[in-house]
């Protein structure tokens, strides 16, 4: 999952404040110093913010693809994170491989799918994987993080990945969600061991947001133990229906669809996820 700005501010729970917190040094790759809360965070996500679990997510790609003129049988997720949804694919029998920029990511997803899961280190839009792939996915609004030029990049590696008759399926926040959510939300939790800090500043036109997220891990396990204290910066950026399919058309991918958050029902105003499925023409 990527980090996703909230559309309403729940309480605010603050990280322990009897015990002092060290500082920890900026963190040399992404998500390097909250990969291993990150699970949780996901679960606050889909309690609060109304994302789908991986469980209904896969289901609606299941449906999906099962449309196709051949089964699905090879499945690359871009921004795999903690291979959540790469075991949930497996365990529907699917072949898979997984695609994430954080190595701290990868290790808690080699954890979690064995020491021999396909796991590639790469940012995109380089996918340094010489296969080719029935599908390509990208939940969790992973999309968000590239600039227009980023995405338009991405879209001609995934479709140099695809097969012919390939699905490319992802899911972006709504330009509403981004426009909507002005800066100044901010979102905390504790977790006991872990507490966290999310602060969303937006743009005045909503283009982007920029997201500090500062994090407390206890030390040890004893509950007088100090805090070690880490901050990551991320931003995200709005992308308009327009600007994706002008990046899809420009690498041959044709637009099969875009539905309301992993169900198969039109967009409306209140929609705050928008799912996108795309296909490469030809036939498997």
């Amino acid at each position: 999952m990527t980090d996703q700005p909230p559309i309403s501010q729940p309480p605010i729970s603050q990280p322990p404040i009897s015990q002092p917190s060290t500082d920890q040094p900026p963190p040399p790759q992404p998500y390097s110093t909250v990969a291993g809360a990150y699970d949780r965070l996901g679960e606050l996500v889909v309690g609060g913010w109304g994302e789908k679990p991986h469980h209904e997510k896969a289901d609606f790609l299941t449906r999906l693809w099962s449309h196709g003129t051949a089964p699905v049988g090879s499945v690359l997720e871009l921004a795999c994170g903690t291979g959540l949804m790469l075991g949930e694919l497996r365990g529907r029998g699917h072949h898979v491989v997984g695609l994430d920029r954080s190595e701290a990511m990868l290790d808690r997803a080699r954890a979690r799918l064995g020491p021999d899961a396909a796991l590639v280190c790469a940012t995109l839009p380089d996918i340094p994987v010489d296969q080719w792939f029935d599908a390509v996915i990208s939940p969790g609004a992973s999309l968000n993080y590239l600039t227009e030029t980023e995405l338009a990049a991405t879209f001609r590696s995934v479709a140099a990945r695809l097969a012919p008759g390939g699905s490319f399926v992802f899911d972006v926040l709504s330009p509403g969600t981004m426009a909507g959510d002005g800066g100044g939300h901010v979102l905390a939790g504790d977790f006991d061991d872990t507490a966290f800090i999310l602060a969303f500043a937006n743009s005045p036109d909503g283009v982007r947001c920029d997201i500090t997220w500062t994090q407390f891990v206890r030390t040890a396990p004893e509950a007088a133990a100090p805090y070690l204290k880490s901050v990551e910066h991320h931003r995200v950026y709005r992308l308009t229906p327009g600007t994706i399919r002008t990046a899809a058309d420009a690498c041959g991918l044709t637009e099969q669809g875009v539905y309301d958050n992993y169900a198969f029902s039109p967009l409306d105003d209140a929609s705050t996820v928008q799912t996108w499925a795309f296909r490469l023409p030809g036939r498997r």
